[in-house]
């Protein structure tokens, strides 16, 4: 059973081609999620430094406060008491910060709840002391500071503070631990799928490399088949050549030897019978008339059958190229060929060609015949010109009429059995032969060209 060649791709090409998409999406979609996880860990450092920040300003704020009004109860210049409005109105912006910064995670919650706590508890301190200063004077405040919890709340803010701080590098270090745990599976994962695409890659350099030089085996085949067919036709041509050659040679050989039968037998023969009819039409005139009539038709038939003979004999070999020469043969068969057809004809042949060789002698003279005769067959002309002349290199012969002109694809018809013969003619003598339209598009025009021999 005769297999059909598919025309599909191969089934393992498409599946190559489909890892390759799905690892170049995987790839893709894991730098994604490494460039988003990569910004969330950004966004957890700037959380960690501003949650830093905002603890250490808190704290510097609270300490500004309490410098500045030791200032003002050793001074008594209200100036002093500036940071300290200045301050509370900080202090109640980085809370609130604070408290956003810090809502996703219970246990900040709870200490900023209780650094809030205390903030307050030292807001009231300090609002107590004013209010001491203002009334009592430093003595006030001598008192108000030996029994006062000033400094151990400051120091359970600062101890908070460190708490905070601490808790915040906790969650950092958690986090960066998480981080290069998922680096670690991302590097995995792209090292799997860089080393599965550079297996595909090579494959598909395999596949490429074996069918480039199945590609290259198959050219080369190719190139072999065409030089060898090439070589074959040359040959054969060449072998046609040569075939045709022969053909025309032993063609003209026959004809001649034909014709030369048909003038020595035929012809003595002919004239035997007639000279015979002749005697006897004299020795029947008196006694039997009628039978001297039908032997006088008997003569002029027999006349018409020598006329007929010397025709056919002129046509299968032209005795007047072997006895006047190409110039007078051409002009002599053109001569009787348009008075025929009713044409009018102009011969330019200024040469008597006497010394050409024979066998060109016949090529050109078979040419014109066959150009003749199919001006009078096809192209219902009412004049031809036939031009032959020698030029330096070689013999140029023109057959020009004014008829209706002949098809371009009628020349390379198989069936134009004439013109394959007249080119035939001409390239076994290493000429060229060409037909092509007259001047303005007008008649027909067939050019033979046979070069010298050098």
């Amino acid at each position: 059973m005769k297999k059909t060649p598919s025309t599909s791709i191969p089934l393992y090409i498409t599946f190559l081609f489909m890892i390759c998409l799905f690892i170049l999406i995987g790839n893709a979609y894991s730098a994604y999620q490494n460039l988003e996880k990569l910004k969330a860990n950004n966004d957890w450092v700037e959380h960690n430094w501003s949650v830093k920040d905002k603890l250490k300003n808190i704290n510097l704020l609270i300490m500004d406060s309490e410098s500045s009004l030791r200032g003002y109860f050793m001074s008594g210049n209200e100036v002093y008491i500036r940071p300290w409005e200045i301050a509370r109105s900080k202090l109640e912006s980085d809370f609130r910060e604070l408290e956003k910064l810090l809502q996703d995670n219970p246990a900040q919650v709870k200490n900023l709840a209780e650094l809030r706590r205390l903030y307050d508890s030292k807001a009231r301190v300090f609002e107590h002391g004013i209010s001491t200063y203002r009334e009592f004077g430093l003595t006030g405040i001598m008192e108000l500071a030996k029994v006062g919890d000033g400094r151990e709340v400051m120091d359970e803010i600062r101890l908070l503070d460190i708490i905070m701080e601490k808790e915040e590098n906790e969650v950092l270090a958690t986090r960066r631990q998480v981080s290069y745990a998922e680096y670690k599976d991302a590097l995995f994962f792209g090292t799997a799928t860089n080393s599965i695409a550079l297996l595909v890659l090579i494959l598909f350099y395999r596949l490429i490399y074996r069918s480039f030089y199945k590609q290259r085996g198959i050219e080369n085949a190719l190139k072999i088949a065409n030089d060898n067919l090439e070589s074959t036709v040359l040959k054969r041509t060449e072998q046609l050549s040569v075939l045709s050659h022969h053909l025309l040679n032993v063609s003209e050989k026959e004809k001649a030897k034909l014709a030369r039968e048909l003038h020595d037998e035929m012809g003595s023969n002919l004239t035997a019978i007639s000279m015979d009819i002749s005697v006897v039409t004299e020795k029947l005139k008196d006694k039997e008339p009628e039978l001297a009539k039908q032997l006088q038709r008997t003569k002029r038939a027999l006349l018409d059958t020598v006329d007929l003979k010397r025709r056919i004999i002129e046509d299968l070999r032209p005795s007047m190229l072997d006895n006047l020469g190409l110039s007078a043969s051409i002009q002599h068969y053109c001569e009787e060929v348009t008075a025929i057809a009713g044409l009018s004809y102009v011969a330019d042949i200024t040469e008597d060609f006497d010394t050409i060789d024979p066998a060109w002698s016949i090529a050109l003279f078979r040419i014109t015949q066959e150009s003749l005769n199919n001006v009078i067959k096809y192209a219902q002309a009412t004049e031809v010109k036939i031009s032959l002349k020698r030029t330096e290199q070689g013999l140029w012969l023109q057959v020009l009429d004014n008829g209706i002109g002949i098809p371009t694809d009628a020349i390379s018809k198989p069936k134009t059995h004439g013109i394959l013969g007249m080119r035939e003619r001409a390239l076994l003598l290493g000429g060229s032969f060409s037909v092509k339209s007259g001047p303005n598009n007008r008649g027909t025009v067939t050019e033979t060209f046979i070069p010298f021999k050098t």
